[in-house]
C-alpha cells in the first residue's frame, strides 16, 4: 500500500487521491506537498493546515484515486 502511495506522489500527471484508515476514516491528498513517505516506509501527511500525523503501514487499507473526466484531460492538455 506504501509503494501505491508513494508512486501516487510521484506521478508524472497528478491526480488526487483518498487514503482510507483502519478505524474507518479517511484522508484526502489534495496536492503533493501534502503527504510524503519516509525512507522507513512511514506516511507523513498533514491533515490540517498545521497539523501532521504519521502512519505505520498497517494503519492505511486502501488507496482511491480521483477520477478524472474527459473534460479535465481537455483542459491540462489544451
Amino acid at each position: 500500500m506504501i509503494d501505491r502511495i508513494r508512486d501516487l506522489l510521484k506521478a508524472k500527471d497528478w491526480h488526487p487521491f483518498t487514503i482510507h484508515r483502519t478505524g474507518g476514516d479517511s484522508i484526502q491528498i489534495l496536492s503533493r506537498e501534502q503527504a510524503w513517505v519516509s525512507p522507513y516506509s512511514r506516511l507523513v501527511v498533514e491533515t490540517a493546515p498545521g497539523r501532521i500525523e504519521v502512519l505505520n503501514p498497517e494503519q492505511t487499507t486502501g488507496v482511491d484515486v480521483a477520477s478524472i473526466t474527459f473534460t479535465e484531460i481537455q483542459n491540462q492538455t489544451g
